[in-house]
């Protein structure tokens, strides 16, 4: 069977990868000594199978990528696993890939993954850059192919009878030449051991060397071989079913081993420690582990023993991982908590009360299931039932004269658990509904706490109670502490109180002090700085200093607001336990954040994962929580005792690499390349990226932030995607980093340039386009508006020319007629005065004198008023606009001999008073125009008032005329009127042609000043 190996990703070069080897090699191997601990269960194993992801229940190979994600050999194809999804490669969604049924897998030294395929269409396939290219596997070579990579970088392939290096297009064999040297084999150094079967190859420099054939020595075949420590030069030979052979010095030896060989079938190395401590290998089904003395065979899942192990793998921080032929994948690592169950000899694991003995045994107290000793790592149900019975034991307790006190529905006090003791009730002074804590004073006093109080006991007798009625918050007493200055702290379900020379003082930690306000109380601690450190049910973790009280819930970032134990370990961290698991908190990051010194502290919490069976541990009894003379601290839970150790629990420092994996955009998946554009209108994009962490990858959590759209780090938690909708036209720069479950970040995280692209309105070209046009049309304007005025100016100076021209010919006009009719009368007049003078003795010549001067002045009084009526209508000064316009109209209509009709609104105030003549005028010129031009039949003026302002339209029907001649032509006429209508704000447009009329329309805006 073909089979890969990297050595380069099994090997870890950690320190802490040594101590963790060495560690399973005590917890698998059964070291004398380690055995008698407490717990033999000391590591977590979980399954991955098909509800997680797994294509396919068997798992061939196994390798860990220099870029940290770990690949796995599949017959359902190539996976990725991050430590949170599995991503399987496969010919629907791999370009290139020519088969699923994968055997093994290997990652050379550029970071590509090789793969070999089952027989009958075995080939070899490389994955890169998401493509997979497949070469042709020669197996005319012999059998037994296998890759590594050369300590050259080179990749290699060797058979039983072939040395084969990859030269980047095809593997190309080895010329091996027979070494000539008489100096022992581990002189070589800096390059790389293989054998083809019984001969030893050393490669280096493209150079092969045949170093020894061991024909001569072994009848049988040798399937591979390790150079094992790294770079002794010593390696360890495996047979097909036949054992293991040491090789050095040119000489050759069997392997001591416990079992017997002929029943495995070799298949594989497995992990490779460089400190030189262990080497794993694989058969078929089981996994051999040779510590540099002998071999022994080992079954990573106990509970398991039919399982059949393909491929092994440590991973950078130091996992076990184990494939398996129909159950998946295991992952196996150091369990933080250890706990004492069942399999220990607990029948009832509902854990209420703990305390250390004076030997070294525990006495452990459960929810009315009886009592049990600790020892020797084994539970047993105590003897000390055989001389008291109680249902239920809800405290126990060692004091400092040796005497163990039990306390249920009474207390019961014994000097040995073997022997009969003496139990206190109502007739020797103890009237309770319970026991439920109790603690021994520096005056040896011990105090009992029960559901109706406190109770104390000088060791003879009862002779001193506390209740509410002395002070106490509430009767129900369920935590118990004396400090460094002799006051005891009594913590009940409904609040904080401490007893100094007898006197109770109430102690708020909430509000004012109010008895129903305060918390339930269920651990107290003082630290060595003498700050009071107090848990509630609920309510959290307070401090206390002097008359000081500070509160940390959820919100400050605690784990959660139940804290039902605090205990200090001697590295100063506070264990504390709560509903949702075990929490270590650094003290002094707690008093930083308190103190304002710090905005946050970090948090280590462990639950199931950790190796516990249940989170929840088990309050309200005391002694709960208890630490051992060796450091290890004993927690109570529903589900057993949860131990752990400080001194072995270790932070994971390496931060998880970040990837960010996949991009997609309405539906569509986008390729991932390093600068992504978008359209403008894209809807929304969404950003899926990892973190890759296999000790807790539950727990990783991630920062991101779009720099250039919000350049603060958003905190998403364990979420592993973004979304953004309708991002504006820029340049982006996506960030995300991830912290793993030890609160180690990795700063540098994952980037990804995002480039909206604009509408082309919004481009710089389009900016630049519409600039030159603006500035042509600005010049364009100006030059026409220069036009314009140099045309009004033109047209100004005509009207002005035509205006004077016009005044002086209407000064001739009133000159003439003032001279042809006014002054011939006033002649008239004078001349019939004289006349007069000389018949002022004949009256009836005088009469007649005086008659004719009359008449010539009422002529005179006419043509004076006519005069007037043409400089200034009458009308217009007396009765408005509306009126000048109707009389001009009757008049015309009254003396015409053409069919006038005509209508006028009121137009009163649509103009200003002093332009109404400029109306007025535009009007009697029109008509005029008729009468002198027209030649006309019929004839009208319309003039209304509309939306938006006046309209006013004279019409006739007569000769016609082009308009253009006219409007150029020299005299006032329409040119005159259309000046006076520009004065008014409005136009003036003509319609005529030869013989079909002619209709002026006037149209004026009414203006701000015209509406009523």
């Amino acid at each position: 069977m073909p089979i890969i190996f990297n050595s380069d990703i099994h090997i870890n070069d950690s320190a802490k990868s040594v101590a963790f080897i060495l560690f399973l090699t005590f917890l698998f191997f059964q070291i004398p000594g380690y055995s008698q601990s407490f717990n033999a269960e000391n590591y977590v194993v979980t399954n991955f199978g098909l509800e997680e992801g797994l294509p396919q229940s068997s798992v061939n190979d196994i390798i860990q990528s220099k870029d940290g994600y770990i690949w796995l050999a599949t017959y359902g194809g190539l996976v990725r696993f991050d430590g949170n999804t599995f991503t399987t490669f496969e010919r629907s969604n791999t370009p290139g890939m020519v088969e699923e049924r994968i055997l093994g897998i290997h990652e050379d030294s550029e970071g590509s993954i090789w793969i070999i395929a089952e027989a009958p269409r075995a080939k070899l396939m490389r994955y890169k850059n998401g493509e997979v290219q497949s070469f042709p596997l020669d197996r005319s070579g012999g059998f037994g192919f296998r890759m590594r990579n050369a300590k050259d970088g080179s990749l290699l392939l060797t058979s039983s009878e072939k040395l084969l290096k990859f030269n980047g297009v095809e593997f190309q064999e080895v010329d091996i030449t027979k070494s000539v040297s008489t100096e022992p084999e581990k002189n070589y150094e800096g390059g790389t051991w293989v054998n083809l079967n019984k001969k030893i190859v050393f490669f280096k420099g493209n150079k092969a060397i045949e170093v020894a054939d061991l024909s001569d020595q072994f009848d049988g075949i040798f399937e591979d071989s390790r150079e094992f420590p790294a770079g002794s030069g010593e390696l360890i030979l495996a047979t097909r079913s036949e054992g293991f052979y040491k090789y050095a010095d040119n000489k050759l030896s069997p392997l001591k081993f416990e079992g017997d060989f002929k029943n495995l079938i070799f298949s594989n190395f497995g992990v490779v420690n460089n400190g030189g401590e262990n080497l794993y290998v694989e058969f078929l089904g089981h996994i051999v582990v040779w510590n540099g003395s002998e071999l022994k065979l080992f079954n990573p899942v106990q509970q398991n023993s039919e399982l059949n192990f393909k491929g092994i793998l440590i991973d950078s921080e130091d996992n076990l991982w184990f494939g398996t032929d129909a159950n998946g994948l295991f992952k196996v690592r150091q369990s933080a908590i250890q706990m004492i169950d069942k399999s220990e000899g607990l029948s009832n694991e509902k854990m209420l009360s703990l305390t250390i003995l004076d030997d070294g045994s525990g006495l452990f107290s459960t929810n009315c299931g009886g009592l049990f000793e600790w020892r020797d790592g084994k539970a047993y149900s105590s003897k000390v039932q055989e001389f008291y019975q109680s249902g239920c034991n809800w405290s126990v307790f060692q004091d400092s004269r040796g005497r163990i006190w039990i306390g249920g529905g009474g207390v019961y006090v014994t000097n040995s658990l073997n022997k009969e003791g003496q139990y206190y009730g109502e007739a020797e002074g103890f009237t309770n509904l319970g026991v439920h804590a109790m603690m021994e004073d520096s005056d040896q006093n011990m105090w009992i706490a029960s559901s109706n109080g406190l109770y104390v006991n000088d060791g003879e007798q009862f002779f001193r109670t506390y209740t509410e009625v002395d002070g106490l918050y509430y009767n129900d007493v369920r935590s118990i502490l004396e400090d460094k200055q002799g006051t005891i702290w009594v913590g009940s379900e409904s609040g904080l109180n401490t007893i100094m020379d007898s006197e109770v003082s109430k102690i708020p930690l909430i509000g004012k002090g109010e008895d129903s306000s305060q918390p339930n109380v269920r651990a107290i601690y003082q630290d060595d700085e003498n700050y009071m450190w107090i848990g509630t049910y609920g309510e959290g973790l307070f401090r206390i200093i002097g008359d000081e009280v500070q509160q940390l819930t959820v919100k400050d970032g605690l784990f959660d607001n139940v804290i039902s134990h605090i205990v200090e370990d001697e590295y100063g961290y506070f264990w504390m336990g709560s509903n949702r698991g075990i929490v270590r908190i650094k003290r002094k990051d707690l008093n930083y954040y308190l103190d304002g010194k710090a905005e946050s502290f970090t948090i280590d919490s462990f639950g199931s994962n950790d190796g516990m069976n249940s989170a929840e541990t088990n309050g309200g009894f005391q002694p709960n929580a208890i630490k051992d003379s060796t450091g290890r601290i004993y927690f109570p839970t529903i589900e057993g005792v949860a131990v752990v150790d400080p001194s072995k629990v270790a932070n994971n420092s390496i931060p998880p690499p970040v990837y960010i994996e996949k991009l997609r955009s309405e539906e569509k998946e986008l390729s991932i390349a390093e600068d992504i554009q978008l359209s403008y209108n894209t809807a929304f994009l969404e950003i899926y990226y990892t973190g890759i962490s296999f000790t807790d990858p539950k727990k990783v959590q991630f920062r991101y932030k779009m720099i250039g759209l919000d350049d603060d780090w958003i905190d998403v938690g364990t979420s592993r995607s973004a979304l953004y909708s309708k991002i504006p036209p820029g340049n982006y720069t996506f960030q995300v980093i991830a912290g793993n479950s030890d609160g180690v970040w990795n700063t540098e995280g994952a980037s990804l340039n995002i480039i909206v692209i604009p509408p082309f309105w919004q481009t710089t070209w389009f900016y630049t386009l519409v600039g030159l046009l603006i500035i042509g049309a600005i010049g364009l304007i100006y030059y026409l508006r220069v036009e314009q005025l140099k045309r009004q100016n033109a047209r100004q100076k005509r009207f002005t020319e035509q205006l004077i021209e016009s005044e002086e010919n209407e000064r001739k006009r009133i000159a003439s007629e003032l001279h042809d009719s006014l002054g011939q009368q006033i002649l008239v007049i004078k001349n019939r005065a004289e006349l007069a003078r000389k018949f002022v003795e004949k009256p009836a010549e005088l009469d007649e004198q005086l008659d004719e001067i009359m008449q010539s002045a009422v002529i005179s009084i006419d043509d004076i008023r006519s005069i007037s009526h043409g400089l200034r209508p009458i009308h217009l000064e007396k009765f408005g606009l509306t009126e000048a316009v109707e009389n001009l109209c009757s008049q015309v209509q009254d003396a015409s001999s053409i069919e006038w009709s005509y209508h006028v609104d009121d137009i009163d105030e649509i103009v200003p008073k002093e332009k109404e003549i400029n109306f007025y005028r535009v009007i009697q010129e029109g008509i005029n125009n008729i009468f002198k031009h027209a030649q006309a039949t019929e004839a009208s003026v319309i003039i209304r008032r509309t939306d938006p302002g006046l309209k006013a339209m004279i019409w006739d029907n007569g000769t016609g005329f082009d308009p253009l001649d006219k409007l150029n032509a020299g005299g006032l006429g329409l040119s005159g009127m259309n000046e006076r209508i520009e004065t008014l704000g409005g136009t003036l447009s003509l319609n005529s042609s030869a013989k079909e009329g002619t209709t002026i329309t006037i149209v004026i805006p009414i203006k701000e000043w015209a509406v009523s």
